[in-house]
């Protein structure tokens, strides 16, 4: 519909005060031949000629035509912007799969109450719920650096993707694993698990950029963004700066479970932390 508008539009704006319109010339077979397409189109432009004024229509044109310019001009600057400045974070492109497949959040990246010492805290990564035993894979092709146990992470494994990209898989029942392992992209390297310091099963995911963790929900957007168009994934990239990242809040409602186990008498409520 609207590609007859504009046509019928156009039309109008270029013909004579006394010319008579296209679809009429098309109809009196005084226009050239044209394909089915072209006289379908003409047919429209005929009907909407005779409802809408012209006038109109060239302003709603005009209207559309400025704000494209608008859009395109300040996309233009912004690219512009971020080309004059240094490379803020090391190329993330190499991260093309989520280590679990269909992740449910459990808790996020940032600032957060600890729900044992009950001290603000920073979450260095992502928590996924799932339920033991589910398989986790590689977010991108790399190097195992390290396959085992570690305090409070439990079970983990580091993998190097080079250039500065780190990820991390913390609390796993099982590793599947070991150091020096090349692995590709999307290759299992473990199980979900609750070991180390962890209230329940999930996988804790990290993304390090030259060794200072990064929220790994914004790290993996902004490498899809690199891989489809690099100019926009690059201004993307300065939402992983260290100061905007060290000021991060956890956002996710953590507290509430469908499945919560009722209260005790005379006690506050639980709190439901993935850690």
């Amino acid at each position: 519909m609207r590609s007859a508008v504009v046509l019928a539009a156009l039309l109008a704006a270029v013909a004579p005060a006394h010319a008579r319109t296209f679809s009429e010339e098309v109809v009196s077979g005084e226009a050239p031949a044209v394909a089915p397409i072209a006289r379908a189109l003409a047919a429209i432009a005929g009907e909407v000629e005779r409802i809408v004024p012209h006038a109109l229509l060239d302003r709603v044109v005009a209207f559309e035509r400025s704000l494209r310019d608008v859009a395109h001009d300040a996309n233009g600057k912004l690219l512009a912007w971020a080309a004059l400045l240094p490379t803020a974070t090391p190329d993330l492109a190499v991260l093309t799969k989520s280590p679990l497949g269909g992740d449910e959040e459990s808790s996020g990246f940032g600032w957060r109450d600890d729900p044992i010492r009950h001290t603000r805290r920073f979450h260095g990564g992502t928590d996924f719920r799932a339920d033991p035993g589910t398989p986790v894979y590689a977010a991108g092709a790399g190097v195992v650096v390290f396959a085992g146990r570690q305090g409070g992470y439990g079970n983990c494994v580091y993998v190097d993707h080079g250039g500065g990209v780190v990820t991390l898989y913390a609390h796993l029942r099982r590793i599947e694993t070991k150091k020096d392992a090349a692995l590709a992209a999307g290759e299992r390297l473990g199980q979900v698990g609750s070991t180390g310091r962890t209230t329940g099963p999930h996988l804790h995911f990290e993304v390090r950029l030259e060794g200072r963790p990064v929220s790994p929900i914004t790290a993996m957007t902004v490498a899809a963004m690199q891989r489809e168009d690099p100019e926009a994934g690059r201004l993307a990239a300065y939402a992983l700066s260290p100061e905007l990242q060290a000021k991060a809040v956890d956002g996710s409602d953590r507290h509430k479970t469908s499945h919560a186990r009722p209260e005790r008498a005379g006690r506050g409520p639980r709190q439901q932390v993935l850690w």
